[in-house]
């Protein structure tokens, strides 16, 4: 199996075993492993000694089991070829997937838990992590994979020439070939709503759509000869990048954009158009950093960061579902 795991978050929910069934389709297809994490961070400072009674301690230990138990019977059900690893953690659930997506392919959540109150809106803990994470990180809505066919929906990607759009470009290749589906290449000329306020001499939009094709072209080159048998479909748009790709995301199996595109934040936050798909879009969503996010090294001992602390997380079982 691959070398790096894909990791899905679970904490007893439909919506977090819905995304166990997609991460074990991640996991088969890329030939990694699967590594199941559940996070329960008590409260210690409520006692005021700051210990926790044994009985507190042992009942969350054992909800956590019994979480774990079920999204592994779950994976194995979807695919016992692929091998399981469950993970626990007494840190906070943002923590601990941040730190595991420093050694990670994939980390994959549901758009909300049992935290969340409105199934379309992307609760803090999906905020934190796809806003944070090293690694690519998909969120899933209402996914059960039943009557998915691979090779007629497409891979969608957002294609806008900043740093995380070419990295978000290159997984969506990779995505698309290792599905056999075809790929959808979206890119709006104007972030802003061309329609409103009075036309610009010089930004009619019939005379620059060659140029704006033109330059979707060169940005999917290098892919395009990477992976000469993905089927690719370009699509250039004048302006509203996130309407346009909610529009072809309704039929896609998977939806790539950047972590942030050309609002101007960088690494700071989760940009808007990005903000906006997570929240409305049908279909797994993948959100992707720009390689200056991954800041942080592998060591012997654990995962290294800039100021030379380790992060580990508690390893408490094992699933091999061979």
């Amino acid at each position: 199996m691959g070398s790096l795991p894909t990791v899905v978050g679970v904490d007893g929910s439909a919506a977090a075993l819905d995304a166990v069934r997609w991460a074990v389709l991640d996991a088969h297809l890329h030939m990694s492993d699967l590594v199941l994490v559940s996070a329960m961070s008590l409260p210690k400072a409520l006692t005021g000694v700051g210990v926790l009674p044994e009985p507190v301690v042992e009942q969350s230990n054992s909800e956590i089991r019994k979480i774990l138990d079920e999204a592994a019977a779950i994976a194995a059900d979807e695919n016992a070829t692929v091998d399981t690893k469950t993970v626990s953690s007494e840190s906070s659930a943002v923590a601990t997937l941040l730190d595991l997506s420093t050694t990670s392919r994939m980390v994959v959540i549901a758009t909300r838990g049992l935290g969340g109150a409105e199934q379309r809106s992307l609760g803090s803990i999906g905020f934190a992590v796809t806003t944070h994470a090293r690694c690519p990180v998909t969120v899933v809505r209402g996914w059960s994979g039943d009557g998915v066919d691979h090779s007629s929906h497409p891979v969608v990607v957002g294609v806008d020439g900043t740093t995380a759009s070419a990295a978000a470009v290159e997984l969506a290749f990779e995505e698309a070939d290792v599905r056999s589906a075809p790929l959808t290449a979206v890119h709006s000329w104007s972030d802003a709503d061309l329609s409103i306020g009075f036309p610009i001499r010089g930004l009619e939009w019939p005379e620059n759509r060659p140029a704006a094709a033109g330059q979707l072209a060169h940005m999917l080159g290098p892919q395009t000869v990477r992976y000469p048998t993905v089927p690719v479909r370009t699509v250039v748009v004048k302006d509203r990048p996130v309407q346009a790709l909610l529009d072809h995301a309704q039929g896609a199996q998977l939806l790539v954009i950047g972590s942030h595109g050309r609002g101007g934040y960088g690494e700071m936050m989760l940009g808007s158009t990005s903000r906006s798909l997570l929240a409305r879009a049908h279909c797994p969503v993948t959100v992707v950093p720009s390689p200056g996010r991954r800041l942080a090294r592998i060591t012997g001992n654990g995962t290294e960061y800039l100021d030379g602390s380790l992060g580990h997380v508690e390893q408490f079982g094992d699933r091999s579902g061979s």
